[in-house]
């Protein structure tokens, strides 16, 4: 195959529950996530991560339980040689 390259797109959703009316705190453990996988190192086995971004940050709460969820969605980007 020589220098061929293929890459692939990925979309990942991290969901952070919280107890109910804690909307912030499910947040705040996201947006933490968020600069942690911004700044990691990630050793990747058989590809490189050519970008890595996150998409989104939302926050809802469940109705009937109250609970609190955040969700972050996370777009990557790899190659293979």
């Amino acid at each position: 195959m020589g220098g061929y390259t293929e890459r692939h797109r990925h979309s990942h959703v991290i969901a952070v529950i919280a107890k109910p009316g804690s909307v912030r705190t499910a947040l705040d453990a996201a947006e933490r996530m968020a600069a942690l996988l911004g700044d990691a190192a990630m050793p990747l086995q058989g590809c490189r991560l050519v970008t890595l971004r996150v998409g989104a940050i939302k926050s809802s709460r469940d109705a009937r339980t109250g609970e609190a969820r955040a969700t972050l969605t996370v777009e990557a980007v790899t190659e293979t040689t």
